[in-house]
């Protein structure tokens, strides 16, 4: 499994060694089965292995007592890593179920968020963001920034990608005759197959033809001129200066926007435009979720409420589509 330039080994599935061992083993397996290394959840729950062997267990029943004991707050612990956890055992609480033993499902759990302001860009913004990516100049001290960067940020917010994960990509990843992109090791360990629309395939293409003539399948897809990737800052560092140059306002580093705000605003727009087309909310968000690359739906449904913000117009139109499923969309297991 590649990580950036190197490799690391998956762990093995069989380790557990607790009450829930067997279960633990098979809930693993079925998500690896389905696509997902699962190397977070798998972490989480090898933590929980180690934490069930204090109770009593019989028949795998997972009880309230041990619910709510694994679900407290440890010293120093932040609130998304607290989330996550809790939201790891409710999924294998819900495949214990599954399979005919007793699994006690807590309420989730509203946090205080420490994460940033996600920030909607309008249509108009976008357009005159990418007005002003086109017409970067060509630079000899970075020869190919005015070729990569309109397509580096058109491809994050066509395809929702994460900034990490097209920093990675390396020409083995990109798929130029189907246009799809294979992303690998994204967050919380996942692998994921992201289909393009034609046009940002074909950008793709022109792109590839033009930088990539005599390199190898493993070099990166986006690099700078000593044939090194970028990093996150210098893409940050770019944004704010073409944020400025499209008139957009920075507002600090907690209200942004940040480059990240490019995939909140993709997944917006398109549930708004769902909404608009009256298609079920409720029969897209796993679609969408398994698209962005989120490990559950939990983490998608948390911009049900960005998108109602935004679009105050489309409001009743999401609650009819989406009905009593999302009752209340809070952030508690918001992912990025």
């Amino acid at each position: 499994m590649r990580i950036g330039g190197g490799y690391m080994r998956k762990r093995t599935i069989g380790s557990f060694d607790g009450p829930f061992a067997p279960m633990l083993d098979l809930f693993v397996k079925q998500k690896q089965a389905v696509g997902y290394d699962y190397v977070g959840g798998y972490n989480a729950l090898h933590v929980f292995d180690t934490f069930s062997k204090q109770f009593n267990v019989k028949n795998y029943e997972l009880s309230k007592e041990i619910v709510l004991k694994w679900g407290e707050k440890r010293p120093n612990e932040n609130d998304s890593t607290r989330s996550m956890r809790i939201m790891y055992l409710q999924h294998f609480a819900v495949f214990l179920i599954s399979q005919g033993y007793c699994g006690y499902i807590a309420a989730p759990q509203k946090f205080h968020s420490d994460r940033h302001t996600a920030y909607i860009f309008t249509k108009d913004e976008i357009r005159r963001l990418f007005s002003s990516l086109d017409n970067m100049k060509y630079s000899p001290c970075s020869p190919y920034k005015h070729l990569s960067f309109p397509l580096l940020y058109r491809m994050l917010f066509v395809c929702g990608f994460r900034i990490s994960e097209l920093l990675n990509l390396t020409l083995n990843d990109v798929d130029l005759e189907k246009g799809i992109i294979h992303i690998h090791d994204a967050k919380n360990g996942n692998e994921r197959l992201v289909p393009m629309v034609s046009s940002l395939t074909n950008r793709c293409r022109t792109y590839a033809s033009l930088v990539h003539k005599n390199h190898g399948s493993d070099y990166h897809f986006f690099f700078k001129k000593d044939g090194t990737g970028y990093s996150v800052s210098n893409i940050d560092r770019n944004f704010r200066e073409q944020l400025w140059l499209a008139g957009i306002p920075y507002r600090g580093k907690e209200l942004g926007p940040r480059v990240h705000d490019l995939r909140h605003t993709f997944i917006c727009h398109k549930l708004n435009e769902w909404a608009k087309q009256d298609i079920d909310l409720t029969v897209m968000l796993p679609v969408l979720s398994k698209y962005v690359g989120h490990t559950g739906i939990a983490s998608t449904e948390y911009y049900l409420k960005l998108t109602a913000e935004a679009f105050p117009d489309v409001l009743e139109r999401m609650d009819k589509l989406t009905g009593y499923v999302f009752p209340e969309v809070g952030g508690t297991l918001y992912e990025e």
